[in-house]
């Protein structure tokens, strides 16, 4: 199943240069990686992609902006979902592939940028419609898939299911009570789909 591309932000000024939009992004993902989002400012940004601050406000309105179109091109592989026919298969997977993610590095800066949007409304905006939409989108679609097959009643909400998923993940990225490890993406799954199963002795 295709990942979207997340939400684009209004473009002003000459169409993007494909050079400088790969050396921007993949700078800010490096600068996220070694420093964190703090240190990730535009001026930076420009530095480690040879641009000037200029090119990069030209597209993209803020440095929240930025950070998360480069948090998206360099971790989106988690969002991708493979259409076996069983569902509980293939939201394991896509589970999987963002908590083994979020292990690493890329958890430590998701943290950060949502501990910065709760005090940016614009970063907050980003997020959601540059990482959190795309997600949901795809998920939704899964899940609306398995109601066709029977697999999932026709009667739930969508959007309930993927709260109970994806915000345990969040939950304990944020609050490092307890860690990440397949046995949650698991529990997390079953949990959820033994609710809402067309044939809960089949779940």
């Amino acid at each position: 199943m295709t990942t979207p591309s997340p939400q684009g932000f209004p473009r002003v000024g000459r169409p993007r240069s494909e050079r400088a939009t790969n050396a921007i992004l993949e700078a800010t993902a490096d600068l996220m990686e070694e420093e964190g989002f703090a240190a990730t400012t535009i001026e930076a940004i420009a530095s480690r992609a040879s641009v000037s601050k200029v090119t990069i406000y030209k597209w993209w309105p803020t440095r929240g902006a930025v950070a998360i179109d480069a948090y998206y091109r360099r971790y989106h592989e988690t969002l991708d979902f493979t259409d076996t026919g069983d569902v509980a298969a293939d939201l394991s997977a896509q589970l999987q592939r963002l908590v083994t993610t979020f292990q690493g590095r890329a958890g430590t800066i998701m943290g950060e940028l949502i501990s910065q949007a709760q005090r940016d409304a614009t970063l907050a905006a980003a997020l959601r419609d540059g990482w959190i939409q795309p997600r949901r989108d795809l998920t939704a679609k899964v899940l609306r898939l398995a109601i066709d097959r029977g697999q999932i009643r026709p009667d739930v909400n969508i959007e309930s299911i993927m709260d109970q998923l994806y915000a345990p993940v969040y939950w304990r990225l944020l609050m490092r009570h307890q860690g990440f490890d397949h046995e949650l993406v698991l529990s997390l799954v079953d949990n959820v789909l033994h609710g809402v199963s067309a044939n809960p002795n089949l779940a």
